[in-house]
């Protein structure tokens, strides 16, 4: 069947689905591994991870905002790629498909197979006379990476459905959580030691501002996705009115479940604890309320949350080297634009795909082993955040000249305000990331990548 340029997609979602769209790709596995990784960043403030999570959450509303002026243009296409496209043209749109397809998607995807491992192997351990390792998180992210890649290549369909059915349930802990601290505030039965006065743990070197800027890496990093839903645009009825709604109640239900989702943590739990237990303080928090059934139970619906994220990541990844080599400005190599005829998938793609993946499995195992990185604490996970956060802020200045052209409905002035909100969040988000514990090594491997990209650009 041909296609012409007229041709528009089908026009079959509401806003009760672009809304869980924004809300279902933000809440996954990010929330439960990242509390840690806060308080870390903070030296066990509690305020200053508090702050940091309304500072990062405002911000991802403004941008939400401000993102969303592009899907009025664009009613057809969606997403970062197209959106740069049209604002910088073919040259800037080459080098967010090259980060897309060497360092974003690969490296976030390897990260939360690893995740998958970290919380399968301490359910192992539960059973088993054993103590989990990180060769033992690789190794278990590895199979998993390996059996889901098969899932999406020969069977995509059940891989669809499972991710329908993970949406629902990674929500269901969150609001467990939350809803314990909330009662335990009423209730007067929150421990002395965690309230907002708390300075830590002790052994904080740093001013408080320094403490709350130290913690917009990670929170970034669990509030990473909400943009996905513009990859839809063309799909939601309305989508000029439909989508920023989505955008602004999405984001913002994701703020208030997160931050209600964090005070119902540390109300029950000191910041020294949970920074002492790391990834598996979730566990010890539901064995505090329903014994050793409780922290089965909660095991179970992140496992399951990880996997649900893990897999959406997978099954964009396979897709993003085609996507590349279809660039008017990229040059097609391993035959990447080539699509199976019996799966109707990108094949060589999607091998290209795990294969980056599997590098970037190892290069994360390492990180958090050697002496070298683990000692300085260095985060394989920040390095694409940052990168998203360069994109998102270079879109948001480049409203401007769009709104002088009036090619916006509505209030221009409005607009312009929001943006400089959208600017100023990102500003300081960035700002915060470059001062943190290896923040100025982030950005430096991110220009370091995106100056690779030159190899595989065409020359005109």
């Amino acid at each position: 069947m041909s296609i012409t340029k007229d041709q528009k997609l089908e026009a079959k979602y509401g806003l009760f689905t672009a809304i869980s769209m924004v809300i279902g790709q933000v809440i996954g596995s990010g929330i439960f591994f990242k509390v840690d990784d806060v308080l870390s960043a903070t030296q066990g403030n509690i305020l200053a991870g508090l702050l940091g999570f309304l500072i990062v959450g405002i911000s991802v509303v403004f941008a939400g905002i401000s993102l969303a002026n592009y899907a009025e243009l664009l009613p057809r296409e969606g997403g970062i790629l197209s959106y740069v496209n049209y604002r910088f043209g073919e040259t800037a749109s080459y080098f967010v498909g090259w980060m897309y397809m060497s360092l974003f998607y690969p490296l976030l995807t390897a990260v939360l197979f690893t995740v998958s491992g970290i919380y399968i192997a301490h359910l192992f351990a539960e059973f088993m006379n054993f103590t989990p390792t990180n060769l033992h998180y690789s190794l278990i992210g590895f199979v998993n990476l390996l059996l889901f890649f098969s899932l999406n290549i020969l069977h995509p369909k059940s891989s669809g459905i499972f991710q329908q059915m993970t949406t629902v349930l990674k929500v269901l802990p969150l609001i467990f959580i939350a809803s314990l601290g909330i009662l335990s505030v009423f209730k007067g039965d929150v421990n002395e030691v965690n309230t907002f006065s708390q300075l830590g743990n002790g052994v904080q070197t740093q001013s408080f501002w320094l403490l709350v800027a130290a913690s917009f890496i990670p929170i970034s990093f669990a509030f990473d996705g909400w943009y996905i839903a513009t990859q839809i645009s063309g799909e939601i009825k309305n989508s000029s009115k439909n989508l920023p709604k989505a955008l602004i109640i999405g984001t913002i239900s994701v703020m208030v479940i997160y931050i209600a989702y964090y005070l119902g943590v540390v109300f029950r739990m000191s910041g020294e604890e949970i920074i002492q237990l790391k990834n598996t303080y979730i566990t010890e928090f539901a064995r505090k309320f329903a014994s050793d059934s409780g922290a089965l139970l909660m095991q179970l619906f992140i496992i399951i949350s990880v996997l649900g994220t893990s897999n959406g990541l997978l099954l964009a990844s396979i897709r993003v080297p085609y996507q590349f080599v279809n660039l008017k400005k990229s040059k097609n190599f391993l035959n990447l634009d080539r699509v199976n005829k019996k799966t109707k998938m990108p094949l060589n793609s999607g091998v290209f795909s795990v294969c980056a993946i599997i590098f970037y499995l190892g290069f994360y195992y390492l990180t958090n082993t050697l002496p070298f990185f683990s000692d300085k604490n260095f985060d394989l996970s920040a390095i694409p955040i940052i990168f998203i956060y360069m994109v998102n802020g270079a879109l948001f200045l480049g409203l401007f000249k769009l709104i002088n052209k009036d090619l916006f409905q509505g209030n221009s002035l409005l607009k312009k305000i929001m943006s400089v909100i959208a600017i100023l969040g990102n500003g300081i988000v960035l700002f915060g990331s470059a001062s943190a514990a290896n923040g100025l090594t982030y950005f430096v491997v991110n220009i370091i990548f995106i100056l690779a990209g030159f190899l595989l650009m065409k020359k005109t």
